[in-house]
């Protein structure tokens, strides 16, 4: 879970993207990480943001861990967070 505080720390480059940096924004990049990047998870995942907090549930902890490993560092990383959004593109993120 990401929550609101932490979201307002990286919002700037999701509206640099045209996309909102709150939890339903997030759910839209991982959802485009999974596809483009991960797509054996997709059955895997649940999302159940909100306007506010990122969450994404699954019984399944491998997959959970799997998507872990992309968004956290692109979380750490400007450049990567940017290439991300710039990826999942505008219709995704909207």
């Amino acid at each position: 879970m990401l929550t609101d505080g932490q979201m307002e720390e990286v919002a700037e480059r999701f509206e640099e993207a045209g996309a909102e940096g709150n939890g339903h924004g997030w759910e839209a990049l991982a959802e485009s990480v999974v596809q483009r990047r991960a797509p054996d998870l997709v059955d895997d995942l649940s999302f159940t943001s909100e306007s506010g907090p990122f969450a994404v549930n699954s019984t399944n902890l491998d997959a959970l861990r799997r998507l872990a490993s992309i968004l956290h560092p692109a979380y750490h990383d400007e450049a990567l967070l940017r290439a991300l959004l710039r990826d999942a593109g505008p219709g995704l993120l909207a």
